[in-house]
């Protein structure tokens, strides 16, 4: 049984954002541009740190991606007024930035990128490079690695992993809060929250007032985010359908978290979802200028990327085991967990 994310470091995520900057200028250039490294947070909750080190609203600081907890993560975040170098340094100290090569402690860092007009956004982010190490490989599936070393081509289904309904350690319920509030039942999507292991559920659960305000009073990008989960499990839904329509006995069935998936084995499957599937729709959310919305848009039902396989070693973690480090490039919205899994699928059916 392949294993991801054993340890923190097993996993690095980098933003990819095309984001012109210049020297600072208090009128011309408002924003400083940081790069935020972190484990152990959410992104939600790093900005949250950040708010409260710098006292500035959390609404405020922008970011164009969200990254997960469970591993070390690098990503760009707009705040409106200089941090000057002293405070930074400041900041790592205070967040355990020095403390990130001993063990696997939460830590925060940032450093300086620039200077520019315009703050970050959700949805703006170019996409992400993954490094990878995955361990607990069997002997058949090193040699398997150990005879495709190098970069191969890899077509996938554009599966919303589980990172997109829940943390790690708590129930995959961020979809079910979404739906709530669609259904403008705020007391089962306070519930719901409260249940979460999230962020917000020690604030849920200490909340007493009417559950609508509870969310009002939110930072709104994270009910946004509430509601992109429910569409983006309705999404996996319509591609789970069509991987079993075009895909047959050639897909293998997953259940993670209780959040299902079919996975195509061949990529001649793969190749007749993205075909067949060109036209599904997705239907985001997003908090900007004051207001939510909502926009449609046809979301690729499968995606191609090349994929470098590098080092087959033993896993030093797990006597009898072997280890594999894989890197490659994916857009925004798509998942590199998800993307390693189908990669596993795809080696074992060609053979």
């Amino acid at each position: 049984m392949t294993l991801l994310k054993k340890f923190p470091a097993d996993f690095l995520v980098s933003e990819s954002l095309v984001l012109p900057t210049t020297a600072p200028d208090t009128e011309a250039t408002p924003y400083h541009y940081v790069r935020l490294r972190k484990r152990g947070y959410t992104t939600f909750e790093a900005i949250d740190a950040l708010s409260a080190f710098c006292g500035r609203d959390a609404r405020e600081i922008g970011y164009a991606g969200l990254k997960d907890e469970d591993a070390i993560t690098d990503q760009l975040v707009s705040l409106s007024g200089p941090l000057t170098h002293e405070r930074i340094e400041q900041f790592n100290t205070a967040h355990g930035a020095g403390e990130h090569e001993q063990g696997h402690p939460p830590f925060l860092m940032l450093r300086h990128h620039g200077y520019g007009p315009l703050a970050l956004g959700v949805g703006e982010l170019d996409g992400n490079s993954f490094h990878i190490v995955v361990r607990h490989l069997d002997r058949a599936q090193a040699e398997r690695l150990e005879a495709v070393r190098g970069r191969r081509s890899l077509y996938f289904v554009n599966y919303y992993d589980t990172q997109r309904f829940g943390v790690p350690t708590g129930p995959k319920r961020t979809h079910l809060i979404g739906q709530a509030l669609l259904d403008g039942d705020h007391g089962r999507a306070l519930e719901l929250v409260r249940e979460s292991g999230s962020a917000e559920a020690a604030a849920a659960q200490r909340f007493t007032g009417p559950a609508d305000r509870f969310f009002a009073e939110l930072d709104q990008r994270r009910v946004a985010f509430f509601l992109s989960s429910h569409a983006s499990f309705a999404w996996n839904r319509q591609v789970g359908d069509l991987v079993r329509d075009r895909c047959g006995d050639a897909a293998v069935q997953e259940k993670r978290d209780g959040i299902p998936y079919l996975f195509p084995t061949t990529p001649d499957g793969v190749l007749a979802v993205l075909r067949d599937g060109l036209g599904l729709r997705y239907d985001s959310w997003r908090w900007r200028d004051g207001r939510m919305t909502s926009s449609a848009s046809a979301r690729p039902a499968a995606v191609q990327t090349q994929i470098r396989v590098g080092e087959v070693a033993e896993d030093e973690s797990a006597e009898g085991a072997w280890r594999c480090t894989l890197k490659f490039f994916l857009g925004s919205g798509c998942y590199g967990t998800t993307a390693v899994s189908q990669f596993f699928h795809q080696l074992q059916a060609a053979e």
